[in-house]
């Protein structure tokens, strides 16, 4: 089967609704920052609002331990200047979005516990961080009951910044994610990683469902086809959300066509000729998937370092990128295939309705039966 040819990767393009991505991810994010002394709030606010930690981010307030009341009516801390090093107070657009509660001790004070009830009772996700000498202690870092998250750092350095990072970006919605990584630039590595991975995820249970519809006689043409849009589309719009995170600036379909034109000369296109290089037999479910995981993953790397090092796209840079990614991509393959392996419970009642099985069930009942055959488990 062809590959697709350039005017097809630009109707992909059109399709993509750009002007939401960007929306979506400009959305005003709110995060409370809090602490029993405000100046361990405030180191944390410095070093999630930038890699030099010389001001706070206008969309990061911090509060001491007595600032329940702040999710009715918040104060925001204005991005100050290194020569000033003073708080400033605005009024603030809404209530937090997601909170970091930040203590000295294993144990909450009684005031942080009553912010953190507060948080709960309104649903706002928060982070608990223990720093300081205790959190050398084995309990610091056990998440204690009403708490979703909690980690335990020993100084505001920039490898705990990190570390606090990563945890706030796994314990957020995921659509707060990108919003909270594209306002702070030491949340950005985490949650564009993330991201990544999700896509590459995503593509990869996409491949392996084609693939086994692609065995059903009269469904493969149209399977075949319709999977390489379906990834190329992923791949790009997780491409656009890594450039907007990272700070990428320009009109929606300047920045994609950007995107388009470093890909394409280096591997984009090679990656489109491997998705569409043919109808692949049961025998070749798990390479399939496994270089939809990679291609994804190494067009995401390689997007990154662009975007954020300003690397030039070269063949032999994706070529590296992706034999790193093809082991990770024949394990998440096997990980697909072993799932699909396990019986499921049926439930009652949960079957299609008579007058709409026909193909459906045809379908249905050929892929049990290709997943029955698959070779057995290794023990």
């Amino acid at each position: 089967m062809r590959s697709l040819p350039l005017r097809s990767i630009w109707q992909i393009v059109s399709e993509i609704n750009l002007a939401e991505i960007q929306r979506e991810i400009d959305a005003p994010v709110h995060l409370l920052i809090a602490a029993d002394d405000e100046p361990n709030a405030e180191k944390a606010a410095l070093g999630l609002s930038s890699y030099c930690a010389d001001f706070v981010h206008p969309w990061i307030t911090v509060t001491d331990s007595s600032g329940s009341g702040l999710l009715s009516q918040s104060t925001e801390i204005a991005p100050q200047s290194p020569s000033t090093q003073s708080f400033a107070s605005q009024p603030s657009r809404s209530s937090p979005d997601c909170a970091l509660l930040v203590t000295t001790q294993p144990k909450l004070s009684s005031d942080l516990q009553s912010l953190q009830q507060a948080l709960n009772a309104q649903s706002i996700p928060s982070l608990v961080v223990v720093v300081g000498s205790e959190a050398k202690r084995p309990d610091s870092a056990i998440v204690r009951r009403g708490e979703l998250a909690r980690i335990a750092i020993p100084d505001w350095s920039a490898q705990a910044v990190a570390k606090v990072a990563t945890a706030l970006i796994q314990t957020v919605p995921p659509p707060l994610r990108l919003p909270l990584a594209r306002r702070l630039p030491p949340l950005r590595p985490s949650a564009l990683n993330m991201l990544i991975q999700e896509t590459s995820q995503v593509n990869a249970s996409y491949s392996f469902t084609t693939g086994l519809g692609e065995t059903v006689p009269g469904l493969n043409f149209v399977l075949g086809a319709g999977d390489a849009i379906v990834l190329t589309k992923n791949q790009l719009m997780m491409a656009y959300k890594i450039a907007l995170v990272s700070g990428k600036s320009g009109s929606p379909q300047q920045l994609l066509g950007e995107i388009v034109g470093v890909l394409g000369g280096g591997f984009l296109f090679r990656q489109l000729a491997r998705q569409m290089s043919g109808l692949i037999p049961v025998w070749g479910i798990v390479p399939k998937v496994a270089v939809s995981y990679a291609g994804t993953w190494a067009i995401g790397r390689a997007v990154l370092a662009w975007a954020t090092e300003g690397q030039k796209i070269t063949p032999e840079l994706m070529t590296g990128h992706y034999r790193e990614a093809l082991e990770h991509g024949r394990q998440a393959a096997k990980r697909i295939v072993d799932n699909a392996r396990r019986p499921r419970t049926s439930s009652k009642g949960t079957g299609l309705p008579s007058r709409k099985q026909g193909v459906s069930s045809r379908l249905l009942r050929n892929v049990s039966k290709r997943i029955s055959r698959l070779p057995p488990r290794k023990s």
